[in-house]
């Protein structure tokens, strides 16, 4: 009898082909994008770590803006040194094999990252908001000492918040004929799953955006209203010509001339700098977007499946969805940079002419900084806006 049930139980199943067996039409898409994903994102936040937080390396100067950005990069480098490796190894394989701490940890440090990474980009977007908004008083509070213990204290905080992973995500054990292990939510508590997934959509999705929405609307009225008064203050200098011969003119008009085409000097270089302030402004509202389009998602996919609005097992095109979220998620690490490279004009300059000769002259020669040029618009405080008002 024993022999006959044998036989006949799971008689298509061949436990070692199965675990030998692997889908490559889908493993190899995300294998590329996730490989991408860790060089380009190890190459990029590497260099902005070395050229906004290293003394030693920095081609960039040393401003509130640049400091955030520093930490930015150290969350993304963090998420991708830490958590796709595993993602990796857990692509090839049915069951958690890595044991209740990585489980645990590795969606702890998930968590973390896209915490600071948020708490990160809505200080900048405050920063910015004081710098140009209220440029007297970003004297004192928007300093490059205030941004470094910002960015320790989003640190902090962040590993803080990030707590509640800890007891959500759990080492299940599966399996009949072979016992097994699962790293998911842990569903036996379905109000703590529930409760986490609201907090972390609030956490990292509806409160920043919020603030940040706030900063950067109140940053493209100040911006479009300062424009509005330059353009209003360039109309009526035109209906006075000053190209006239200084020979022909009283002394005391040569001095009004001289002062004229300072005055116009003065214009062009704000015209500059606020050129300048946009880009930047375009650069961190660019960040944003793709944060939110790269972490929105994944998010509202896991609050969905939590209150059983999407299934809990994913099969089909709910499977494929799922994963795309969580490759978008990922690949965030590493489009910041390349955001930088694109957007920011000032950013690619500065970068390309330390690489050109202050990276490698500082390694032959102790304390070397790349000759830079510190633009005004980039400086600590905003005295810019004091002069278009």
């Amino acid at each position: 009898m024993s022999n006959q049930t044998n036989t006949t139980d799971f008689i298509d199943y061949d436990l070692n082909e199965s675990f030998s067996h692997f889908d490559w039409e889908e493993l190899a898409p995300v294998l590329v994008v996730y490989s991408l994903t860790f060089f380009l994102g190890l190459v990029g936040n590497v260099v902005i770590i070395g050229s906004t937080l290293c003394p030693r390396l920095r081609p960039l100067p040393s401003t509130p803006t640049n400091v955030f950005l520093g930490g930015l990069a150290t969350a993304d480098l963090l998420l991708i040194l830490f958590c796709i490796p595993v993602k990796v190894a857990k692509l090839f394989s049915y069951t958690w094999t890595m044991g209740l701490f990585l489980c645990k940890s590795v969606h702890y440090m998930q968590s973390v990252s896209a915490i600071c990474s948020v708490v990160t980009l809505t200080a900048m977007s405050i920063e910015r908001y004081y710098a140009i908004v209220h440029p007297m008083r970003a004297q004192y509070t928007c300093t490059i000492s205030q941004a470094r213990k910002i960015v320790i204290t989003t640190w902090v905080v962040s590993f803080l918040l990030g707590i509640p992973m800890i007891f959500t995500q759990t080492h299940k054990e599966v399996g009949l004929r072979v016992i097994a292990y699962w790293c998911v939510r842990d569903s036996e508590f379905g109000l703590l799953w529930r409760a986490h997934e609201v907090y972390m959509l609030v956490l990292v999705l509806v409160l920043p955006l919020a603030v940040m929405g706030y900063c950067y609307t109140a940053i493209c009225w100040e911006i479009w209203r300062v424009m509005k008064r330059r353009y209003h203050l360039t109309s009526r200098r035109t209906l006075n010509p000053t190209n006239v011969d200084m020979e022909s003119i009283p002394m005391t008009q040569r001095q009004s001339v001289r002062s004229t085409r300072r005055t116009q000097r003065e214009d062009d270089q704000t015209e500059e700098e606020s050129r300048t302030i946009r880009q930047v402004v375009k650069m961190l509202v660019a960040v944003v977007v793709l944060f939110v389009i790269c972490w929105g998602p994944i998010l509202v996919d896991n609050m969905l499946t939590a209150y059983g609005y999407l299934p809990r097992i994913k099969v089909g095109t709910y499977k494929h969805l799922n994963t795309a979220f969580q490759l978008m998620a990922y690949f965030n690490s590493c489009i910041n940079p390349i955001v930088y490279g694109f957007m920011s004009k000032h950013f690619r300059e500065s970068f390309l002419s330390a690489a050109c000769g202050g990276w490698c002259i500082c390694w032959s020669r102790r304390g070397y900084r790349a000759p830079v040029r510190r633009h005004p618009s980039l400086s600590q405080t905003r005295t810019t806006s004091i002069r278009w008002a």
